[in-house]
């Protein structure tokens, strides 16, 4: 009996404080008779070691008016019975942590609104944690079921969230909105090829979520938008911007969201291409490319001189990067400069240097850029047939090649265009 009376006491403590949290921080508490449903999200479970001392699976907790997105992540040192360690694999490791999550009383646990809270437990308490509470025990086979009862729970804003940035509609940039988007077809981590509802066009779009997102990917899409947006309506040889793609947030907690919440953007539609990337063109070269290779390179020295003159640099130029339009023009993308570098396409300075090369100066950056042309166009010479073609390319390659200051990009579409340069 006094053990009855204790553990209610413990209780009814555990849930005063957790109220007073959820008070606090202004956050709605569900209805105690109200179930809650779990939504596990595919593909989200991970480990960050064989022996799974920590692991982590993404999910949605929903009632009927509010819903929560959790990642819900174990954190300790491995799991013990008795004196043997548990040492559970694949499928099996991941099905016992969805087990462990529809034992919890997620009532019992302050959760954030509007964002990813991070669920964390334990079974070492730190300063901020509580013990667990629970409305079943897991399945007997469950390396959980010995453990459950000695679980410390604490909650945190999960920092590797995907960090969706706030819509300002008074910068002019036209949009449009998610629940457009049809058909999707993946072309490339988080970047589709795409139909809007009442538009046949296909256009190409990126998206902020990415399969193995990391919250500077937002930085970088945001960063390419500003970048496309300074070249919407030029005729340089530069993906055009269409619109930014927004929507309420997310992970909104109350559904539907007021007219007044944040709109946020998830990406944004650019024009497709339909002709495939230089890449595939220098692999399989058809008829018509071989006689272009010299106009390519012209293009794609026009469209990177555009973007040195605005005082950026594409530091990732490459022949994947470039596109073949339905008029088989060449069309650089990925603008936004600090995507991230191949180090095959670094030049020797950055290359031997232990510098973040997206730490070098711009000046340094668009001598890179210039660099990685000269490697494209040697690409180029060696799938091109035409004798005086390929001799071009391969001096104006040469020049641009050689160490700094290496040839400006003036004098390489002056010799690409027929006009008189010292490169020839």
């Amino acid at each position: 009996m006094a053990m009855t009376l204790t553990l209610g006491f413990v209780g009814s403590i555990r849930h005063f404080l957790v109220s007073a949290a959820r008070w606090a921080w202004g956050l709605p508490e569900p209805a105690a008779t109200e179930p809650l449903v779990i939504e596990f999200l595919p593909r989200t479970y991970s480990a960050d070691s064989a022996c799974g001392k920590k692991r982590w699976i993404k999910l949605i907790l929903r009632s009927s008016r509010s819903q929560w997105h959790l990642k819900f992540t174990f954190s300790s040192t491995a799991i013990q019975d008795g004196t043997r360690p548990i040492v559970a694999k694949g499928m099996k490791r991941r099905n016992d942590l969805r087990d462990l999550c529809r034992c919890i009383d997620f009532r019992q646990i302050p959760l954030l609104d509007d964002t990813v809270t991070e669920v964390i437990l334990s079974l070492d308490p730190s300063p901020k944690s509580v013990k667990l509470s629970y409305t079943t025990q897991p399945s007997a086979d469950s390396e959980y079921a010995s453990v459950i009862s000695h679980l410390w729970v604490r909650t945190l804003e999960d920092p590797l969230r995907i960090r969706f940035p706030i819509y300002d509609s008074s910068n002019g940039i036209p949009a449009r909105r998610f629940s457009e988007i049809q058909d999707k077809e993946e072309l490339n981590d988080s970047v589709y090829k795409v139909l809007l509802q009442d538009d046949e066009t296909p256009y190409v779009y990126k998206e902020v979520e990415r399969t193995h997102y990391v919250p500077r990917d937002t930085e970088v899409l945001e960063q390419e938008l500003r970048n496309l947006d300074m070249f919407r309506g030029s005729t340089v040889g530069i993906v055009q911007f269409v619109a930014a793609v927004i929507s309420q947030n997310p992970y909104q907690t109350t559904q539907p969201g007021k007219e007044c919440d944040p709109v946020v953007l998830r990406g944004f539609l650019l024009e497709y291409h339909p002709n495939g990337t230089l890449e595939s063109a220098l692999k399989s070269p058809t008829p018509e490319a071989r006689e272009r290779w010299r106009e390519w390179a012209l293009q794609i020295a026009s469209a990177l001189a555009e973007m040195h003159h605005r005082g950026l640099a594409h530091m990732d130029l490459k022949p994947s990067n470039v596109v073949l339009s339905g008029e088989s023009d060449a069309v650089l993308i990925d603008i936004s400069g600090i995507g991230g570098v191949t180090r095959q396409w670094l030049c020797p300075e950055m290359l031997e240097s232990k510098k973040d090369p997206l730490s070098w100066s711009i000046a340094a950056q668009q001598q890179n850029d210039i660099w990685a042309l000269g490697q494209t166009m040697l690409a180029m010479a060696d799938a091109c047939s035409a004798n005086e073609q390929k001799q071009l390319l391969r001096s104006v390659a040469l020049a641009t090649t050689r160490p700094c200051p290496r040839i400006p990009l003036s004098e390489v579409i002056a010799a690409l265009s027929g006009r008189p340069s010292p490169i020839v």
